[in-house]
């Protein structure tokens, strides 16, 4: 059997339920199972902020997922995610050219994608709250009040 690898990044509302995404990949594991492909991993990339308002979420939270399949499973994958009310955009890159699914070594995929991608970052908010919580809170900007260098112009002017 002829197979490619590919990658699929999509984009859920923030406000999805862990259950809702792990029944999606439950659905797309199934299908990349039936038509004969592998999956290598699926990473949750975390919240970020998106370029451009879609469907009035300015935030989504993104994923990972990469396999090594057939074409028909491409466009079941799409299908699927194109149904989900939960998804907001995909994209789905093709990273080699079609091969027996024997000539894969299937585990080696899978640490050199482990290597390659990403792990989930923090989103702003966690940063600035981080930040913080490290520096300690300082209770906000100076406000202008008396410094030590105040004194050294009084004495000029006089």
């Amino acid at each position: 059997m002829l197979v490619r690898m590919y990658e699929t990044i999509f984009i859920t509302r923030l406000e999805t339920e862990a259950e809702a995404v792990e029944k999606l990949h439950g659905r797309l594991t199934k299908a990349l199972e039936t038509l004969g492909g592998a999956e290598l991993k699926l990473a949750d990339w975390g919240k970020r902020k998106l370029a451009y308002e879609i469907n009035r979420q300015k935030k989504g939270n993104y994923w990972y997922f990469g396999y090594v399949s057939t074409p028909e499973f491409v466009a079941e994958c799409e299908r699927q995610l194109r149904l989900s009310t939960e998804v907001l955009r995909y994209q789905t890159v093709r990273l080699s050219e079609l091969d027996q699914f024997e000539a894969f070594d299937i585990e080696a995929e899978r640490k050199r994608v482990e290597g390659l991608t990403p792990e989930r970052e923090e989103d702003e908010e966690e940063q600035y709250l981080r930040r913080q919580s490290e520096d300690g809170y300082r209770g906000g900007r100076d406000r202008g009040g008396r410094h030590d260098d105040d004194d050294d112009n009084e004495e000029e002017a006089v």
